[in-house]
């Protein structure tokens, strides 16, 4: 048994100079480039696993490494949903479904900005 980095340290050397290069070349942005006004925002891919219209929330099931997050989004207003399929028309979602979700983290919780109704995966065929 080795102790230390071992076959790893040139790999964790090159990774580092790289990381380092990309920092030090990198120009600070602008001041009037970066508005304060403008909220970031998350993108997420889940399924959808429960939504309720009288609170206005969506909790949705998403893996992060080996888990699974659960993370409840709200809405003020009724959010834009869009499909993902050509020609599905406008989409209701549904426990089950799987989508993309743009969201804003607010003092007061998530906030939706859009939903993306995306495509069921095809079951694939035992061979």
């Amino acid at each position: 048994m080795t102790c230390g980095i071992g076959r790893r340290a040139p790999v964790f050397t090159l990774c580092f100079s790289v990381f380092l290069s990309g920092a030090a070349s990198a120009a600070p942005p602008s001041p009037a480039a970066t508005p304060a006004a403008t909220v970031p925002s998350a993108t997420l891919t889940a399924t959808v696993q429960s939504i309720d219209v009288q609170s206005r929330t969506l909790q949705v099931v998403t893996g992060v490494g080996h888990a699974l997050r659960v993370v409840k989004i709200s809405w003020k207003e009724a959010p834009t949903v869009k499909a993902a399929a050509a020609g599905a028309g406008k989409a209701q979602l549904k426990p089950g479904d799987l989508v993309r979700v743009e969201f804003t983290k607010a003092p007061e919780g998530n906030v939706v900005r859009t939903i993306e109704l995306l495509p069921n995966p095809e079951p694939q065929s035992v061979r």
